[in-house]
């Protein structure tokens, strides 16, 4: 399987375009290990057979963040300054915060793709702590199945009204728009979600996403989990997600995911995981001239992933390795090698949950 990886590897660096986009993945955390390797990095790795963090505040990159985080809440305070007096404001602690993702992706005879997301939420407190302000909400992300490799560049940012929050149900609102591909578009989302106890250990859960795109129509994410603890630091889960897009020529899109999530330590997790897919013809990842069966519009896939997520040398800095294995239809359901990097960096308030995987 290595040999495999290699020997595409090399394939893929004899074309002047990918070879481009791994020259600048590689300048890119060249230059982020430089930084954070600086004097900070040492003291680090000094440390390293503690268990706590190293005090924030004593490097040239602490004072850096400290000044970003800094400027993202005065910036977060002068939004609010709109919605409510600055009276209120004083009262209120801010709970806003900002994260950026560096993704590195690789599929084999896909190639390289490199990506940057961020992800706001922005807590406007002033309307009885109701309103947001959310960039790239959806937790989606191309983060599915063999998909890893970014197929189209979106993005997307929306207000958004809380009508219903408790501990089981909740329905919010947003009004915003999207960038997709260069193209600008207003959308309007309604966003449900309700958990409920089942027998023994088991839990169920149900969201639904109803999108409406200026120009290209109606979206619906629907989503059912049954999630099991097991231990405290074992959990697993069963997702089912249906999608359609009223843009493609296929519908529905849909997904079986199942997950092992494991908690290793405070800083370090573990997500395992088998996929199912079956998704439109313009989701593929792959180029006509890489695809070996006939023409189709929709196409299958199954796949295994080992997520690993770790919290290094600061509370607010995080690495993943995420190998992948899938058989994809357009390659004739051929054993697939895949893998994705990132580097996640939180601004304003890291929440205790940052270093748990995602969903």
């Amino acid at each position: 399987m290595f040999a495999r990886l290699h020997s595409a590897l090399l394939t893929v660096l004899a074309r002047r375009d990918a070879a481009e986009k791994l020259r600048r993945t590689i300048v890119t955390t060249v230059l982020l290990i430089a930084a954070l390797g600086h004097p900070g990095m040492v003291g680090a790795q000094q440390q390293s057979k503690k268990t706590a963090m190293p005090a924030s505040g004593d490097t040239t990159i602490d004072r850096m963040h400290a000044r970003a985080t800094a400027w993202f809440q005065g910036a977060t305070g002068r939004v609010d300054g709109f919605f409510m007096t600055d009276e209120y404001a004083t009262h209120v602690d801010n709970q806003s915060r900002l994260r950026l993702r560096l993704n590195t992706d690789y599929v084999e005879h896909a190639g390289w793709d490199q990506g940057v997301n961020v992800k706001l939420h922005l807590v406007m407190p002033g309307l009885d702590n109701r309103l947001r302000l959310v960039m790239n909400d959806a937790d989606d992300n191309n983060d599915t199945a063999s998909q890893t490799a970014d197929s189209t560049d979106e993005s997307d940012i929306a207000l958004r009204w809380l009508g219903v929050r408790t501990d089981r149900v909740g329905l919010s609102f947003d009004l915003g728009v999207r960038i997709k591909d260069s193209n600008l578009a207003g959308f309007g989302r309604i966003n449900a979600a309700v958990r409920y106890p089942l027998a023994g250990k088991w839990s169920g859960g149900t969201s639904n996403r109803l999108y409406y795109y200026s120009n290209t129509g109606v979206r619906n994410d629907l989503r059912q989990y049954f999630d099991r603890h097991i231990s405290d630091k074992l959990l697993f889960r069963s997702r089912t997600r249906v999608q359609y897009f009223e843009e493609n020529d296929y519908n529905p899109s849909s997904e079986q995911k199942f997950t092992l999530f494991q908690t290793l330590n405070d800083r370090n997790a573990l997500a395992y995981e088998a996929l199912f897919e079956r998704y439109a013809e313009e989701d593929s990842v792959f180029d006509d001239d890489d695809i070996k069966v006939l023409p189709q519009d929709n196409y299958k896939s199954y796949a295994l992933r080992v997520r690993y997520r770790t919290n290094v040398w600061r509370k607010w800095l995080f690495l993943e390795f995420w190998p992948i294995v899938s058989w994809p239809e357009e390659r004739d359901y051929d054993l697939t090698l895949g893998a994705r990097f990132r580097v996640e960096i939180n601004f304003g308030q890291t929440p205790k949950s940052a270093a748990k995987i995602d969903e």
